[in-house]
């Protein structure tokens, strides 16, 4: 599974998003940061699935 990982920055005063350790964006809310990430997270996961099945 990824890892999602969103911390404050107090000097920007915005979110910075970290999927499994990678600089993905900036958000302006926790919330905003937390649903930007599950749909980046659901689209990887639609890919690999279909990726896997047009290798079958």
């Amino acid at each position: 599974m990824y890892e999602k990982t969103i911390i404050y920055d107090p000097e920007t005063r915005d979110f910075v998003m970290y999927l499994d350790g990678e600089l993905v964006g900036f958000a302006r809310t926790y919330q905003e940061a937390e649903e930007t990430l599950d749909e980046l997270v659901s689209e990887l996961l639609y890919q690999q699935e279909r990726l896997s099945r047009e290798a079958a």
